[in-house]
């Protein structure tokens, strides 16, 4: 069910039934879907079985490492060009 958020505001607590019932509420502002009411069921079972993307792993890493150093960038940024200039000599091959 879709509903506008000047309406979710009139009927919060109709809305937070629906959703314990099963029912998934898309909050639109604007004509745009910008919030979802679930139940506390279906939350749990989405946070359970969610896996971090790649880039958030990333991220993770880098806070908790500080990311790479100066020489480490450097060296990963060589490495990078030679396989591009690898690449790019084969390129008549195909």
């Amino acid at each position: 069910m879709t509903t506008p958020l000047f309406d979710v505001k009139a009927h919060l607590s109709e809305y937070v039934v629906m959703a314990e019932n099963g029912d998934v509420i898309e909050i639109t502002k604007h004509g745009k879907t910008t919030a979802v009411i679930i139940s506390q069921k279906e939350y749990k079972e989405l946070k359970q079985n969610y896996r971090p993307s790649f880039i958030e792993k990333l991220k993770e890493w880098k806070r908790s490492s500080g990311g790479l150093t100066q020489q480490e960038y450097d060296e990963f940024e060589s490495s990078i060009a030679r396989n591009k200039e690898s690449y790019t000599a084969r390129e008549g091959l195909f």
